[in-house]
């Protein structure tokens, strides 16, 4: 089975209009049609709020058309492959695909280390263990937007919820009401808020928490646009979005995980697997008798291609291992897991890809 994925319409074009405004550019083209907002509207400040895992699906299932962030959506776009957070917001900030700069997902195998990392805190996925925690970003450095634009004497910062040393808020509110304040002195913001997809992740997509958490939020949001000045702008996204998931445990697969050289890596549905040099046909065999209509299991050469364009990071084929799982059903692979997590994301299908471009004022 051949995959391939919208690297045209996508996350990277949004992220390249808003390098354009300010006089930057990026390797993807921009959105042209945010371009035209942008010219139209001339903002003095740009606020890009980014709602992890509320992506069209979601907005369609809880959200009426009548309401705001609905009513203010301009269209559908792809984020990037795979649709998940390390990866696409890392490309989003900085204008770059995953193939790029080297951020494919939750976790990645450092043979230095000899451990596979959670990209965003430098700590084993498995081990626990703490390494110096700017390593990941010396392997795999990356520069965001508002770095940029402050190194181009723009005046930007950032907004993040109440784990960030920098701007951490507690609640939606209060990073919204912080972001209002900061709105006032700035040229750009970059907004990030990830309890919607904590929520998925625990209870699946379709529970009344989730409907009325982002309930809750398109209120706030509607209160918010309105208290914005005249020569300020908001546009909404999401990294991804979130479908139900069926688990299974590959931990206690004996068989293939004979296979193995170590762990699992990237996601649960973007798998990378380092097999043993003398099992890599057994391995692809076994997968395949297993996993026939959920999985399509494909060879580092093949899947970089779902990755992006540009140039490749030096790093990223051999971040693949010897194989990529890619789901296209609703199956995750879980790995010596505390939990399972009822919502996910990371896969090949349409619900999890497909994310929102939505514009106040509105075009």
């Amino acid at each position: 089975m051949k995959l391939t994925w919208d690297h045209h319409n996508s996350i990277l074009q949004l992220s390249g209009s808003l390098f354009h405004y300010y006089g930057l550019e990026r390797g993807h083209g921009t959105d042209r049609d945010v371009d035209a907002w942008l010219r139209r509207t001339r903002p003095r400040c740009v606020i890009s709020l980014l709602i992890d895992a509320m992506g069209i699906s979601i907005m369609a299932k809880h959200l009426p058309e009548d309401s705001f962030l609905r009513t203010h959506l301009l269209k559908e776009i792809t984020t990037v492959f795979p649709p998940t957070t390390a990866a696409a917001t890392t490309s989003y900030r900085s204008g770059y695909s995953p193939a790029e700069t080297g951020w494919l997902g939750w976790n990645q195998y450092f043979p230095e280390k000899d451990d596979e990392l959670i990209l965003f805190f430098s700590r084993g996925m498995y081990s626990g263990i703490h390494y110096e925690p700017e390593f990941v970003r010396s392997v795999l450095p990356v520069k965001a937007i508002d770095e940029c634009l402050m190194e181009q004497g723009f005046r930007a910062d950032a907004v993040w919820p109440g784990w960030s040393e920098h701007n951490g808020c507690d609640t939606f509110e209060q990073l919204l009401a912080k972001t209002l304040e900061l709105s006032r002195e700035n040229d750009f913001l970059y907004v990030y808020w990830d309890v919607l997809d904590t929520l998925m992740h625990e209870h699946g997509t379709d529970e009344a928490i989730i409907r009325d958490t982002l309930r809750d939020y398109d209120q706030k949001i509607a209160a918010f646009a309105r208290q914005l000045s005249a020569d300020t702008v908001l546009l909404v996204t999401a990294d991804h979005s979130q479908i139900n998931t069926r688990p299974y445990d590959l931990g206690k697969d004996e068989e293939l995980c004979a296979c193995l050289k170590g762990a699992p890596a990237i996601e649960q549905r973007a798998v990378s697997f380092r097999v043993k040099d003398d099992m890599k046909e057994t391995f692809a065999k076994l997968f395949a008798e297993r996993f026939p209509d959920d999985f399509v299991l494909l060879e580092p050469a093949e899947a970089m291609e779902l990755f992006g364009e540009g140039t490749p990071h030096a790093r990223t084929k051999e971040f693949l291992g010897d194989f990529l799982a890619v789901a296209i059903s609703d199956l995750q692979l879980d790995y010596h897991r505390a939990r399972v997590m009822k919502g996910n994301h990371a896969g090949f299908l349409a619900e999890e890809r497909m994310i929102p471009v939505i514009l106040y004022p509105k075009p």
